[in-house]
């Protein structure tokens, strides 16, 4: 199923009159913008989905956990390829962020019927952890893969691997940690994924910035040029 028909859905789902959501759309430009809330009484979710000349964009996610805690995630769609930020915050102080890549083909329904869409496999998934002034890489896994729960971790509770390699349904991980995360991904959509070890905290204060006003909505880069380069 592709991203569209994905998203598609479940806007449909959304207009439901049983289904306890308020939904809305809009157009601005070459802009399509459908806006879900939804409250099952266990947590509540927003959502901002945006398709450009009918080509999956963006999608935004607000969601509160209770106990004041709540996570922001920004996900972008780009020739085939999925990148997904998310920030785990307490008001204005973000405890976490992760950071995956997956792509398109592998996005599958929610079985909950609750998201637009989860991941049905990842390439990679990085999770960062807030320590003093800075948010320190604290768990790096490949190949995830969600029916089978397979998973190649790098970094985890017990687990501090300098370098790896891994095979898995013909795509090729071989990654390399030193004073950042290098990963190269041979097979079908090959790359290389250069990423930092450590994000300082003006950085980390301006992602929380960029995914809570729709700055988000301009693409990916502002994403990139903080876990790649720094500001």
């Amino acid at each position: 199923m592709s991203v569209e028909s994905l998203l598609d859905h479940y806007y449909e789902r959304a207009t439901i009159p049983i289904r306890n959501t308020k939904f809305g759309r809009e157009q601005k430009g070459s802009l399509d913008i459908r806006h879900v809330v939804e409250d099952d009484e266990f947590r509540q979710l927003n959502h901002k989905i945006v398709l450009k000349d009918g080509v999956a964009s963006s999608v935004w996610r607000e969601q509160e956990w209770g106990l004041g805690e709540n996570s922001l995630d920004v996900t972008h769609f780009e020739d085939g390829i999925v990148k997904q930020l998310s920030l785990r915050h307490t008001g204005d102080a973000v405890t976490g962020m992760k950071v995956s890549l997956t792509r398109g083909d592998w996005l599958m329904p929610d079985p909950d019927l609750r998201l637009p869409y989860i991941f049905g496999r990842a390439d990679m998934e990085t999770w960062y952890k807030a320590a003093e002034t800075t948010m320190g890489l604290s768990r790096v896994r490949l190949a995830w893969d969600y029916e089978t729960k397979h998973t190649f971790p790098v970094r985890d509770h017990g687990i501090s691997k300098d370098k790896g390699e891994h095979l898995y349904k013909g795509v090729e991980y071989r990654i390399e940690l030193d004073d950042a995360i290098r990963l190269s991904i041979d097979g079908k959509s090959s790359r290389k994924v250069n990423w930092r070890m450590e994000i300082s905290a003006d950085d980390v204060r301006s992602l929380f910035e960029y995914a809570s006003d729709e700055s988000w909505i301009d693409g990916w880069d502002h994403v990139a040029n903080i876990i790649e380069n720094g500001k």
